[in-house]
């Protein structure tokens, strides 16, 4: 599948969930595993009837591996921030991302509460409802706001912090100035949670990494991490090293 064609694909992915999402009751009903809500696998099942019959692999967190042939695979998350979706709260998205030869190629992150969509192309940067898009230029921890995912064990000093419940949406803030930087100071991530959302920091022109310095790319379902986005490498650096108890 040409590189060109992955913004369409996931246009038509988005377009499933949020149709199987429209008149949806359930929102609070539990899915079959103890982190699940009925809505993810209800969201799931609509990805994955277009996502399916391609030559393409697809890994999802809902509902695991399906490997392909053609050394290109489809990381998503049908609904980041299911559990604000339950509760209502308008900050959840489905998030995908095309990985060629492990590779990210494109990307898309669109809030199913308000209809934003951002989208990231490999050296063709990253956009916001069709609008280029770029970070801030803070480099200072003291003045920068902060995205987070989970409680940090020592204290962050930044100016303030955010904890909004939706890493993609989250991380796609760092990309458009929204937030100055994001973190998972927990390593509580799996590949689904950031995978777009960096993507799209990186084709916009921000910094990303990882709590430890591993590589954030990654095919395994029971893997966690704790990747970190910065408006510049500056803040990266700041951001990396207020969670490391081993530093």
């Amino acid at each position: 599948m040409a590189s060109t064609n992955w913004l369409e694909l996931f246009s038509k992915v988005c377009d499933a969930v949020d149709d199987a999402l429209r008149d949806f009751k359930d929102w609070s009903e539990p899915g079959e595993r103890p982190d699940q809500y009925l809505l993810d696998q209800v969201a799931d099942r609509a990805a994955l009837a277009v996502l399916k019959g391609r030559d393409i692999g697809i890994l999802s967190e809902e509902s695991g591996l399906f490997p392909g042939s053609s050394g290109k695979i489809v990381i998503i998350d049908p609904v980041d921030g299911s559990t604000n979706a339950s509760r209502r709260i308008g900050h959840y998205c489905v998030s995908l991302c095309a990985v060629d030869n492990s590779e990210p190629v494109a990307a898309m992150v669109f809030n199913l509460a308000t209809g934003e969509c951002f989208t990231a192309e490999k050296d063709r940067g990253s956009k916001l409802d069709g609008k280029a898009i770029y970070p801030t230029s803070c480099s200072d921890l003291g003045e920068a706001i902060v995205g987070i995912s989970g409680n940090p064990a020592l204290p962050i000093a930044s100016r303030q912090y955010r904890a909004f419940g939706a890493a993609a949406l989250d991380l796609c803030s760092v990309a458009c100035g929204r937030l100055d930087g994001f973190m998972d100071p927990i390593s509580g991530s799996g590949v689904w949670d950031y995978a777009a959302g960096v993507f799209i920091c990186e084709e916009a022109g921000a910094f990303v990494g990882e709590m430890y310095g591993n590589e954030l790319i990654h095919f395994e379902h029971d893997r966690r991490l704790g990747p970190i986005a910065a408006a510049t490498s500056e803040l990266l650096e700041e951001l990396s090293g207020t969670q490391r108890l081993d530093s």
